[in-house]
């Protein structure tokens, strides 16, 4: 190569080593220079990123207040229009307990206060929680009880009117409810069914057989003859099992069968009910009819021996359950006044 090119060679390599170590000084020079306002940069940027975060909280939770305050009023209009129905209802029903084996009060007007309770209790729904929900429906139910009780006793109110007009009320009720305990606490279900209807045919006859074998089951509100097969599942009628003293496996009804002893006792009850209720026969207060249809009731009803008895503990519970459900209600909409030690809801 000739000298003048390595010479000129040699020249930019210098030329350029020099722009490099230039440009390289300069960058370090200006990254030194620069340090303190990006330091500033970055944390003037730290600064707006935490204001704006503050700001979106703050509106966030200005939202919430918002959204709870309106969830809150509307959930007080639900509820008080609940309360008002409810209270309707229960002026409605006690019309009834006024003069409750006096003649048959029209209850069209308490099934329109019922359908109006059953209206604001879906509203309730909707809102919640479920703990008021729960409490709204407990106020339907027991009301929805004690109407449909005083609708289809009709005819036992009309017998028991005359047994209390009779003076015999209490004779009738301690009668009932001695058969009613034993039936319901120590009669095995399978058999429950056939003892009712055996108390009422011995009310007519003393001398009737106990049966050998369940004879009825209620299926669909029908009384039909007992088939083992329609007793699977449930009561388990027609599965055999192993006697505890040995021997041949036998259906399971017979292992559960009321002992003889159960039976007298279920005998005994059924001759203290004829003899308070034989003197009311013979005067032509009662009816042999009207006599097994009270005893009947008291078998069937839920929790009393009598209609008055029953309607009481549904209808009369009305009252309690709106109180309760205006307590929680109250600490839905209050709860702070349960944090802070105030008065429970």
């Amino acid at each position: 190569m000739e000298p003048e090119v390595v010479a000129a060679w040699i020249s930019a390599a210098g030329a350029l080593g020099g722009v490099a170590l230039g440009t390289v000084t300069g960058v370090l020079v200006a990254r030194i220079q620069a340090g303190p306002a990006h330091r500033a940069a970055e944390a003037a940027y730290a600064q707006a990123e935490s204001a704006y975060r503050a700001a979106l909280d703050s509106a966030r939770e200005q939202i919430r207040a918002a959204a709870a305050q309106s969830t809150g009023s509307a959930r007080r209009q639900v509820y008080a229009a609940f309360i008002n129905e409810a209270h309707k209802l229960q002026l409605a029903l006690a019309e009834f307990d006024q003069n409750f084996y006096g003649p048959a009060i029209d209850t069209r007007e308490a099934r329109q206060a019922l359908d109006r309770v059953d209206k604001a209790a879906a509203l309730v729904l909707l809102e919640g929680p479920e703990e008021v929900t729960e409490a709204a429906w407990e106020v339907y139910n027991e009301a929805m009880a004690g109407l449909f009780d005083y609708e289809r006793s009709g005819g036992t109110r009309a017998a028991w009117a005359n047994v209390v007009q009779a003076g015999c009320e209490q004779d009738f009720l301690t009668a009932l409810d001695r058969i009613r305990h034993v039936v319901r606490e120590d009669v095995d279900p399978l058999w429950r069914e056939t003892g009712k209807i055996w108390l009422q045919e011995a009310v007519r006859d003393l001398d009737v057989a106990f049966p050998q074998v369940p004879t009825h089951s209620s299926l669909g509100g029908r009384i039909v003859p007992f088939a083992s097969i329609r007793q699977m599942g449930f009561l388990q009628g027609a599965r055999l099992v192993q006697p505890s003293g040995g021997g041949d496996p036998v259906p399971y009804y017979e292992t559960v069968r009321p002992p003889s002893e159960l039976i007298a006792r279920l005998r005994a009850g059924v001759e203290g009910y004829v003899y308070v209720s034989l003197p009311l026969i013979e005067s032509g207060t009662l009816t042999n009819d009207q006599v097994n249809d009270i005893l009947r009731y008291a078998l069937d009803a839920e929790h009393g021996s009598s209609p008055e008895r029953e309607f009481s503990y549904t209808a009369g519970d009305v009252g309690n359950d709106l109180l309760q459900f205006v307590a929680v209600a109250k600490g839905v909409l209050h709860p702070q006044e349960g944090e802070l030690g105030g008065p429970p809801s």
